[in-house]
């Protein structure tokens, strides 16, 4: 069983174009582009790392953007750092879905719904929730992915990442409406309390910080199960 990307990026070595989040942008049609290429339209955009196989929304943030007034500085990578890239931002519910392979389709069954704290923050959700299976449909080009289980990320039925493992563990034998809130610090501890506490997969909170990188680290999750 693959528990993490940097397992799946050993052992499904001709599907490694998954992780790179610029191409798999670039793949659904999305406006996007690499650092230096600037935008040409005005809106909302994340940018991120264009790898991050570590995960937890690492370096990811939610930027306003004109042409008009960011282009020159764009070109000398001011707003988008080396290595990182900017996509047009999606609206809507974030859902987490695992797929399992039948019959040479993916087909899903188990699905969430994130909610964050507050959009300044991408890494830190404040809720996951299980909820009915979405109808959404996959391209022909995901159907030709080949390995055990797969992951989606997407809003409003628009993908944004994939992953070729499994994702939403912790409410595969919770009933539906069931809630899972991560623990970041006391305050969403003790906002929690009286509820079934779920430990992170490791142990050593060092795996949950990425070296610094992540200001707010899972300390693991409350569940509430619906009744």
């Amino acid at each position: 069983m693959i528990d993490d990307d940097v397992q799946a990026w050993s052992a499904y070595p001709q599907y490694r174009w998954v992780f790179n989040k610029l191409e798999v942008a670039l793949r659904f049609g999305y406006e996007c582009g690499p650092a230096c290429v600037p935008i040409i339209k005005k809106g909302f955009y994340i940018i991120r790392p264009i790898y991050n196989l570590f995960g937890q929304g690492i370096g990811a943030k939610k930027q306003f953007l004109d042409p008009e007034l960011h282009r020159e500085e764009m070109i000398l990578h001011k707003y988008v750092s080396p290595g990182y890239f900017w996509c047009e931002y999606l609206e809507g519910d974030h859902f987490s879905i695992d797929y399992k392979r039948e019959n040479g389709h993916w087909v899903p069954f188990s699905a969430m719904i994130g909610t964050h704290e507050t959009e300044d923050n991408l890494t830190r959700f404040e809720i996951w929730e299980k909820v009915e299976l979405p109808n959404f449909e996959l391209p022909d080009f995901i159907h030709e992915i080949d390995v055990e289980y797969l992951n989606i990320e997407s809003k409003s039925g628009k993908p944004f990442e994939i992953h070729l493992r499994t994702g939403n563990d912790q409410i595969w034998d919770l009933p539906m409406g069931s809630k899972v809130y991560p623990i970041w610090d006391e305050e969403s501890q003790n906002r929690r309390k009286g509820l079934r506490f779920s430990p992170n997969h490791e142990s050593d909170l060092r795996f949950y910080s990425a070296d610094g990188h992540l200001s707010d680290v899972r300390r693991g999750f409350y569940v509430e199960e619906a009744k």
